[in-house]
């Protein structure tokens, strides 16, 4: 084989282009709003919310430098949780599946490089479509709960 056979461009489908647009990162505090931003558009209030401490608790999904969606990662042992999984609503569906199952790989796998042995979360009851990926990825329901929130001064 020549070099530049080896070299040559191949050609990449739909499907890989719109793969690689999609770069997941750990969230720096800078990324605070616009993981607010994200939240809100996906109808969680967020507004009482102090938002310049994210770092390193939280990973972004983002396409040209912009963020499209993010989620929050909790290590505790032996159950890492993974919570506030969205993408903002406009964003086309491809892109979205995309940016949905690269944050659920990498947040398991920052739960397991911490040691984590199991991860969980919270799927809201009504989002069927979420559910399903989640169980083709082996992840079991466990029990149906409301889930509460109380701000802490």
């Amino acid at each position: 084989m020549t070099v530049q056979a080896a070299t040559a461009p191949t050609h990449r489908t739909r499907a890989q282009i719109v793969r690689d647009m999609v770069e997941i990162r750990l969230a720096v505090n800078e990324a605070g709003q616009d993981i607010a931003t994200v939240l809100t558009e996906n109808g969680v209030d967020v507004s009482a919310v102090d938002w310049t401490q994210v770092f390193p608790h939280w990973l972004i999904a983002c396409v040209d430098e912009h963020v499209i969606g993010c989620c929050q990662v909790a290590i505790s042992k032996p159950f890492g949780y993974v919570e506030f999984m969205f993408v903002r609503p406009e964003v086309p569906a491809k892109l979205k599946a995309v940016a949905l199952r690269k944050l659920i790989i990498q947040s398991m796998a920052t739960l397991h490089a911490a040691g984590c042995q199991y991860v969980g979360g919270v799927v809201e009851k009504g989002n069927r479509k979420f559910s399903n990926v989640l169980e083709n990825l082996n992840f079991r329901r466990t029990y149906t709960a409301d889930v509460y929130v109380k701000r802490l001064r």
